[in-house]
């Protein structure tokens, strides 16, 4: 039979025997083995190369974290970090002093925020806080909000108190005075 000019194969042809099938299958091994070990070596060759560039990125990304930890340990706080930690400083002193009664006392509010900002100072070994890493911002905040040293509050209260017995010496002593008049005495006419 013939369809546009080509012929169809009878399907009666004979049958391939086992020894064809055996001599058949041995040709395919010998001309595929060359092929198998070239595509084997291939492989391995790729494995080794994939090998080397994970080694190659896991060395690469140790060298980026090493070279992020330098960063962020060389770059200072902000202006407004910096303005936003003193004003925590100055209102933890306030709060501090607050429960002895001292709250509005400037001096003892600036003695005890200088004590409060030195300890900051010197846990990241800086002279000030704009030296200080922008990365532990929020370290420096939570030191400031737990920061409790007894004896230091003790001594800026008690020197608190000592101004304020003092002021209040002065007070009744002038008032005391010619009748309140003048601190000095009466003024010669």
């Amino acid at each position: 039979m013939s369809n546009n000019g080509l012929t169809l194969r009878e399907e009666n042809s004979p049958a391939m025997t086992s020894e064809q099938v055996q001599l058949v299958s041995t040709l395919i091994q010998q001309m595929m083995a060359p092929v198998m070990e070239n595509i084997g070596q291939i492989l391995e060759r790729n494995n080794q190369a994939m090998e080397r560039i994970a080694a190659t990125q896991q060395m690469m990304s140790a060298r980026m974290s090493d070279l992020e930890k330098q960063v962020r340990l060389k770059t200072p706080m902000s202006r407004a970090q910096e303005n936003y930690i003193n004003g925590a400083v100055r209102a933890r002193a306030r709060e501090l002093l607050e429960s002895r009664g001292f709250a509005d006392d400037k001096k003892a509010v600036t003695k005890l925020g200088g004590m409060i900002r030195r300890s900051i100072l010197t846990r990241y070994g800086v002279n000030s806080l704009r030296e200080a890493p922008a990365y532990d911002y929020e370290t420096a905040l939570d030191e400031i909000k737990f920061w409790m040293d007894l004896p230091s509050i003790r001594d800026v209260a008690k020197e608190a108190k000592q101004r304020a017995d003092l002021a209040l010496e002065s007070a009744e002593c002038c008032s005391d005075a010619d009748g309140g008049a003048s601190p000095f005495g009466a003024v010669n006419q």
